[in-house]
């Protein structure tokens, strides 16, 4: 879900340019990383849905380029690349407690029911 928010909010705007006729708001959309994260975000969200544990470097890698895109010089950061960079963060932080979440121990049964430890906030795959 956090990385279908964070596909949305590309929409949104992103930076805050000079231009000719003053200040201007640029959607993600319209810049290339804002289309970067677009892609990678929407990847992502088909990765999760198809079960790839490591889907959380897709989300990983949403984040490092929104957040380089917050140290641009050239432009001042707007609303929507914050909430961008917290979706993608907290989309990664989740599928990687998952992905330890799932991870069975050395002493557990592998065709018996997961372990109790990390239960996980995205444990609706198991049996």
């Amino acid at each position: 879900m956090c990385g279908a928010v964070a596909a949305l909010t590309t929409f949104l705007p992103w930076q805050t340019t000079a231009g000719a006729s003053g200040a201007e708001s640029v959607a993600g959309t319209s810049t290339s990383a804002g289309q970067l994260v677009l892609v990678v975000c929407l990847v992502t969200v088909g990765l999760v849905q198809v079960g790839w544990r490591p889907a959380w470097i897709g989300a990983g890698f949403g984040a490092a380029t929104a957040i380089r895109e917050l140290f641009d010089r050239e432009a001042d950061p707007a609303w929507g690349l914050g909430v961008v960079i917290a979706a993608c963060v907290v989309a990664t932080v989740l599928l990687v407690w998952d992905m330890f979440a799932n991870v069975a121990g050395p002493g557990d049964d592998p065709g018996g029911p997961g372990g109790r430890g990390l239960s996980g906030p995205l444990g609706r795959r198991r049996g």
